[in-house]
């Protein structure tokens, strides 16, 4: 009896101890692994990127995730820190499931709210997966240089931005309009800019002196498009904002005045779009039209910049609103004949921009409108006016007739739109206005350009003026640089529900700023 005794008790000891170690057959661990936004991945793989600071998002510090057997519809619950998935990990049946995660937000948050769901199964003991997550929310950041204090988004009140890093940051709604207002440390001059929010869009903002001196770093940013802006403090003797001295109005025969130019000391202009195919002479003092030159070969489909050297004024009939236009030309005349004559025949120049593949019209909402160009190293110069991204792409052209294909060069960050440019043909000092396109906070600007080489005309000193508003210049649109650097510029009337601004002639000095 003792040893049938014993050998009971150790069956049921070695029993005890097979159910303690029996593994689990049909759980495994899920583990969360990251974040992965899918809607940028399926955007634009082409976009231009470049920054100075890779960005890491910020999230909540606590989550819920919902898992949901699709066999038995049975619910697990998960609460992790999206920030840091160390932790984040749930024993599961073997099964096939769904999952799903919202974090939500307000209009501005510190960290990025986000949905995600997708499906995975459990067959194994031990799987990771990534969060298939959607964003609403754009991010605004500003590099902390050259700040007196804090920035501010204001919308119906100020909204602190953290500092993070080197960064102020905050992640805002899509739809959202605030304005970013920044306090410079150089002059304690106070920058605004209106920021129209888009989701996956990071608008990063970069204050910087006037030296031409920056950095540009190309990179790939994860799940977000980078869009950069540098905020241009100038220096030494430049002015940030200057209202252009008044001359006269024009009459209203060139109420859209949009090209200027000097020769035989005379000023000419043209009109643009709906206007006759005209170059007309202006009386410098009061505004009045001298003389009228009819180009009769050259139709005024949308006549928008002059050009000249010494022999030719080259007429540009590129303006491209809806951005459709496939007849883009340069008419060419001999300055002799419009001086001595009031009928005259141009040569042609036709061409194409190599980057345009699509010609949907799409009216204000295309980048292949232009405005402006200059004639420099026996080419023609052409600035195009972006209404998508308020950048200018720059082209060149041969100056002689024929049908050509233009060649892109660079684009620039002109923060507007670009509507006019001349260069001073014996130092190279260069001219662009513009206009920033902000509704009632729309103000018009000039950039000047020195102190390059190689023709990399954005590579030297910058400088942008700020003139003033539309409502009392009228809309900038022609501009004229004389070898002292004085000059004209023009502006188009304005006229809306009863408002009238006419066209003007203004004159500039900048001889002190180049």
């Amino acid at each position: 009896m003792k040893i049938k005794n014993q050998y009971v008790i150790l069956f049921f000891f070695l029993l005890g101890c097979e159910k303690k170690e029996e593994p689990s057959l049909n759980e495994g661990q899920v583990r969360l692994s990251a974040i992965e936004l899918q809607v940028y991945n399926q955007g634009n793989p082409n976009a231009k990127l470049s920054s100075g600071s890779t960005w890491t998002h910020v999230f909540d510090s606590e989550a819920k995730i919902i898992f949901t057997s699709q066999q038995t519809g049975e619910k697990y619950e998960l609460i992790y820190n999206p920030n840091n998935f160390g932790n984040s990990s749930l024993s599961l049946p073997y099964a096939d499931y769904t999952y799903s995660t919202v974090v939500t937000g307000s209009n501005y948050e510190d960290y990025l709210p986000y949905t995600a769901e997708g499906e995975f199964r459990l067959n194994s003991p031990s799987i990771q997966i990534k969060l298939e997550a959607e964003t609403e929310y754009g991010l605004v950041t500003v590099e902390n240089k050259n700040l007196e204090t804090p920035p501010v988004l204001v919308d119906a009140g100020n909204i602190e931005m953290p500092l993070l890093g080197n960064h102020y940051y905050k992640y805002a709604i899509s739809g959202k309009e605030p304005v970013l207002e920044i306090v410079e440390s150089i002059f304690q001059n106070t920058i605004r800019r209106t920021i129209t929010v888009e989701a996956y869009k990071h608008y990063n903002y970069r204050v910087v002196i006037s030296s031409g001196s920056g950095e540009v770093i190309n990179l790939q940013m994860r799940d977000f498009e980078l869009i950069e802006e540098d905020l241009l403090v100038n220096i030494e003797t430049v002015p940030t904002s200057q209202l252009p001295q008044f001359v006269t109005n024009l009459v209203s025969e060139l109420r859209e005045s949009s090209g200027l130019a000097y020769f035989n000391n005379q000023l000419w202009t043209i009109n643009d779009s709906g206007n006759e195919n005209i170059i007309y002479q202006v009386d410098e003092t009061n505004g009045t039209t001298l003389k009228r030159v009819r180009v009769s070969n050259a139709p005024n489909v949308d006549w928008e910049s002059l050009a000249q050297n010494d022999q030719y004024l080259y007429i540009g009939d590129f303006g491209n609103n809806s951005g459709n236009r496939k007849d883009l030309t340069v008419y060419r005349v001999e300055k002799s004949k419009i001086i001595s004559q009031t009928d005259v025949e141009a040569d042609k120049i036709t061409f194409n921009y190599p980057d345009q593949v699509d010609f949907t019209p799409a009216l204000n909402n295309n980048n292949f409108d232009c405005e402006a160009f200059f004639f420099a190293n026996g080419k023609l110069h052409l600035f195009s006016k972006n209404w998508l991204d308020n950048k200018t792409k720059y082209y060149t052209l041969p100056s002689s007739p024929g049908d050509y294909e233009a060649e892109f060069i660079t684009e620039f960050d002109s923060q507007g739109l670009i509507t006019g440019a001349d260069i001073n043909p014996t130092t190279g000092d260069i001219v662009m206005i513009g206009y920033t396109n902000q509704g009632f906070s729309t103000q018009c600007f000039i950039w000047l350009f020195s102190g390059y080489s190689s023709f990399d005309i954005f590579e030297g000193k910058k400088n942008r003026i700020v003139l003033g508003s539309p409502a009392v210049l009228g809309q900038t649109e022609a501009i004229f640089l004389k070898a002292d650097n004085t000059g004209w510029l023009s502006s188009e009337e304005i006229s809306a529900g009863g408002f009238t601004v006419p066209p003007k002639l203004f004159s500039f000095d900048y001889s002190s700023f180049f």
